[in-house]
């Protein structure tokens, strides 16, 4: 049987201008026991962000040493302590993903690379517009964060996973990738990239006993939602209730393990039923 840690989940909210942190809802993380990722190295982009903080725990109570990649020194250090307070380990990778030079120079610097999370990303939020109106600018920028640095991390790290003879490669897209989103278009665009570019990934590398599959979650709200946002986003699925960044991260660390060794190629839509379609008059 494996053992249960209780963690508290992070909610950032701005005060002031300023990003302040409070905690919310506990949630759970099993631990097994042995752990399955015992002695693997893993890397998550974007590990200092909501879904990758949460990402980096569940590896990291799974047994991998994990490398916590942003450009955040202060917000990645606060994740690897959270982790080493459980008892994992961590580190921190402070790397721009938009260098070139310094992504390669990270992974080769490692030992080895077992496990890749690709979660850096995010949409335009505040400057989203409709397709005849958004900025070359903001259009670069999402393109970029979501799949360029996806292509450069994956461009680095398979030369080791290949000399190694396996590996995972994991990459966060959105629900949004297949079924689009009205003044998203770019975001829609970098994601729904994602997804091809992953597909064709784990037809080359499969020789390689590398597996490159994408983990599509739905709505997760940040921040401190009202009560009306929350149910409202309740509504947006078939199970009626509210996805948690713990959602993403377990199907993230499913892919991760030994258990998922003979699916490649594949996008998890982690979203409650969201992308299934019309739900009729229910």
């Amino acid at each position: 049987m494996g053992t249960v840690r209780t963690l508290a989940r992070r909610v950032r909210t701005l005060v002031g201008g300023q990003a302040k942190v409070a905690m919310a809802r506990p949630y759970e993380i099993r631990r097994d026991a042995p752990p399955e990722l015992d002695g693997q190295i893993a890397v998550v982009t974007g590990g200092s962000g909501a879904i990758g903080r949460a990402i980096s725990l569940r590896l990291a109570i799974s047994g991998a040493e994990v490398h916590v990649l942003g450009r955040t020194t202060t917000a990645l250090e606060s994740v690897v302590g959270e982790i080493q307070g459980l008892g994992g380990t961590a580190r921190v990778a402070q790397v721009d993903l938009e260098d070139d030079d310094a992504v390669l120079a990270f992974f080769d610097a490692l030992q080895r690379v077992d496990i890749l999370v690709n979660c850096a990303g995010g949409s335009a939020r505040g400057d989203h517009a409709p397709v005849w109106d958004q900025s070359f600018e903001v259009i670069d920028r999402i393109l970029a964060v979501n799949l360029r640095a996806a292509i450069g991390c994956v461009r680095a790290a398979s030369p080791k996973m290949m000399a190694q003879g396996s590996g995972r490669i994991i990459s966060v897209g959105s629900v949004i990738g297949e079924r689009g989103k009205a003044r998203f278009a770019d975001y829609a665009a970098a994601k729904a990239g994602l997804v091809g570019y992953m597909k064709s990934a784990a037809i080359e590398l499969g020789a390689h006993g590398i597996t490159v599959n994408v983990v599509s979650p739905g709505i997760v709200p940040r921040g401190m939602p009202t009560h009306d946002e929350l149910e409202r986003v309740k509504r947006t699925n078939v199970l009626g209730r509210i996805g948690h960044e713990e959602d993403v991260a377990e199907a993230v660390g499913f892919l991760a393990s030994p258990r998922a060794g003979f699916i490649t190629g594949q996008e998890l839509a982690v979203d409650g039923g969201r992308s299934l379609g019309l739900r009729g008059d229910s």
